[in-house]
């Protein structure tokens, strides 16, 4: 795999206190800090910039940049000395952070989900998410909305996973970028599409598990080319080259495929593959994972690590092709306060992204700790003084019978809610399954939440009103009054307000013929109808069709990016050799034709038992309606000609 930004060798952890990186701290200087002052300060303590996390020489913000320096001095000594001399802003240890997770023993209809159930899906369960609720409702979740999970990884090959794994879109090779076929209608090319036959010229299953995920594209020439395609690059100058679906600081390359198991089980929980028949299922069943790794095979990883995952999140949802970055799944801890990733956690709240932060395991007597008096890191943060609200979640976790679990902190004005977290099943790498348990568990549950809701909200929804909707929603528990900002859970069910009407689906249908003549019928919902294959040169010539919608507002295809269906060439024959036949026309149905409004006419018409409104295209171009004009459709029994409202044009 492509090797380029963020490598570094693993943490040293120092004796005492929090743990952090020995020999290394992070400096930020001062934005006015000039190449002369930043070297005079490093000089103090003999020490030289490993790497800059964030900024450029001259930019407004200054320099984020990890040090390190020579033995003989403590890493508390080398901040404090730094902290004091002019163009330097701050000076702070490099945190280990760790997962917040614990094993447990060892999905929905057998019982094992009782995270996604609520009192009224079956099996039942009050102090679940409630998320088997807003399912049955309509609430599945959209592919046009990404989390980004910050820890160890995902297997994006998993069975359960791989159609949600966040596609790049700027990162496409520009020579496959005009051939894809968007299948699904939602303006992206994602592992969806490219698990469909009108893609299949375009991928290959390299790994051989029978379809086409993230493992297959990085390890295709045509995909993994070595062209940086959206020029993103680090504060080193260093490129993100391939970065198909996400990054891996702790190897500093473009594979962030999961070894120590905790990503893949935190991203089974938000995005599981609702409705397949097997395995488990998520929160948000269509929502886009991001892959970020900073969390090693260990469970750990620095602060300098999350500083440069949490920018990276940031800084593609500016660059996101329509796809809304709404969260980040934060199921970590363990170092002390860092101005550096608050200032990180800080720029993504001003990109409207939401921070979801475990509470913290700290309960080792049987008792977990308060957070409002024991801070506990990244989830005791707040963004208010750099964003105007504070943009982070951060959530306890309680146990299937309702209870704060035994190892949650917990804190009356830092924890915002509960969620389930103790005993929770979920994916594991190497295609398999199992039970964790830990406010890791718990914090997932919200950050798949949010999924949902940002799916229903929209893009224009602002992050401070998501959270606002999120708290204002949660259920009042007795275990967690007093102990969280709420004195509640999470309840999807309030959060999507179930008494409301579902959204409408992502998209239409998508319903295909063959290269014969065919009946194609649609369903009763919104539907997109070709008479014709989804891929291939067959446009229809020398076939009938005949489409019905079945009900819905659908559109009836006689064109598409391929060209213009159902014309045979001979003008001699006027085009009653090939055409299609909508036998069911609707006032919200529309015709998708190739080209422009004005090469096309109406005339009523009767072929066989057929008679009703044509759509004749101007084969002559003599701009006007004449016996050599290729006849493309009929819309059955429609006397009058429609109006222009009732057509789509693409070329």
């Amino acid at each position: 795999m492509t090797v380029e930004p963020g490598a570094a060798g693993g943490p040293t952890i120092a004796s005492g206190g929090p743990a952090y990186v020995a020999g290394e701290i992070l400096v930020q200087f001062s934005p006015g800090a000039d190449a002369a002052a930043r070297s005079a300060a490093l000089s103090a303590i003999g020490g030289g910039v490993a790497e800059v996390l964030r900024g450029s020489p001259g930019a407004a913000e200054g320099l984020l940049t990890r040090v390190s320096f020579a033995p003989g001095l403590s890493v508390e000594q080398a901040a404090e000395i730094l902290s004091k001399l002019p163009g330097v802003s701050f000076a702070e240890p490099n945190y280990i952070q760790t997962v917040q997770a614990t094993s447990d023993d060892p999905a929905y209809t057998s019982g094992q989900l009782w995270g996604m159930y609520g009192d009224g899906t079956s099996p039942a369960n009050q102090f679940g998410s409630q998320s088997g609720e807003a399912w049955a409702a309509g609430h599945i979740g959209s592919t046009k909305v990404a989390i980004g999970v910050i820890d160890s990884g995902v297997d994006y090959t998993h069975a359960d996973l791989y159609l949600n794994i966040w596609l790049n879109q700027g990162e496409i090779p520009v020579e496959l970028r005009s051939l894809l076929t968007d299948t699904d209608g939602d303006n992206l090319i994602s592992f969806r599409d490219l698990n469909q036959s009108a893609n299949s010229a375009y991928v290959s299953d390299i790994n051989g598990n029978g379809r086409i995920d993230a493992g297959d594209l990085l390890n295709d020439v045509r995909w993994e080319n070595g062209i940086n395609e959206d020029g993103n690059i680090d504060a080193n100058g260093r490129a993100y080259v391939d970065d198909l679906i996400g990054w891996d600081f702790v190897n500093g390359d473009n594979d962030p495929y999961d070894d120590n198991n905790h990503g893949t089980h935190v991203s089974g929980t938000i995005a599981g593959m609702g409705g397949n028949g097997a395995g488990v299922a998520g929160v948000a069943w269509a929502t886009q994972i991001v892959g970020l790794k900073f969390l090693s095979d260990t469970g750990s990883g620095s602060t300098s690590g999350a500083i440069l995952a949490v920018d990276y999140f940031t800084n593609m949802s500016k660059a996101a092709g329509g796809v809304d970055f709404a969260a980040t799944n934060n199921s970590w801890g363990g170092g002390g306060f860092s101005q550096a990733l608050l200032d990180s956690i800080g720029r993504g709240a001003l990109s409207e992204i939401l921070f979801v932060a475990a509470a913290g395991n700290g309960g080792r007597d049987g008792v977990g700790d308060d957070n409002d008096s024991t801070a506990n890191y990244p989830s005791n943060y707040d963004t208010t003084a750099i964003a105007g609200y504070d943009a982070v979640i951060a959530v306890a976790s309680i146990t299937s019978s309702g209870s704060l679990s035994s190892f949650s902190n917990y804190g009356a004005t830092t924890v915002d809610l509960g969620a389930p977290g103790s005993s929770i099943y979920s994916t594991l790498p190497g295609g398999t399954y199992g039970t964790f348990s830990g406010t890791s568990m718990a914090t997932p549950h919200v950050a798949g939440a949010l999924a949902l809701f940002s799916a229903m909200a929209g893009a224009g929804a602002s992050a401070a009103a998501i959270k606002a909707e999120l708290l204002g929603s949660a259920a009042a528990t007795a275990s967690l009054t007093g102990k969280t900002v709420t004195n509640g859970r999470l309840d999807v069910g309030n959060l999507m307000d179930l008494s409301a009407p579902p959204p409408p689906p992502p998209g239409p249908n998508l319903i295909y013929g063959t290269t014969g003549n065919d009946v194609v019928t649609g369903t009763t919902a919104a539907d997109k109808i070709w008479g014709i294959p989804a891929d291939g040169t067959h446009l229809g010539r020398g076939t009938v069709d005949r489409l019905g919608g079945n009900g819905g507002a659908d559109v009836f295809v006689f064109g598409d990016s391929r060209g213009r269906f159902y014309d045979d060439g001979s003008g001699k024959s006027a085009g009653t050799s090939d055409y299609a036949v909508i036998t069911d026309w609707g006032s919200d149905d529309k015709i998708q034709l190739f080209g422009t409004a004005s090469a096309y006419f109406q005339k009523t018409v009767t072929i066989g038992s057929d008679s009703g409104m044509g759509i004749y295209h101007d084969s002559n171009g003599n701009g006007r309606l004449d016996t050599r004009d290729e006849l493309i459709g009929i819309v059955k029994d429609v006397t009058t000609p429609l109006g222009s409202s009732a057509f789509e044009f693409v070329i």
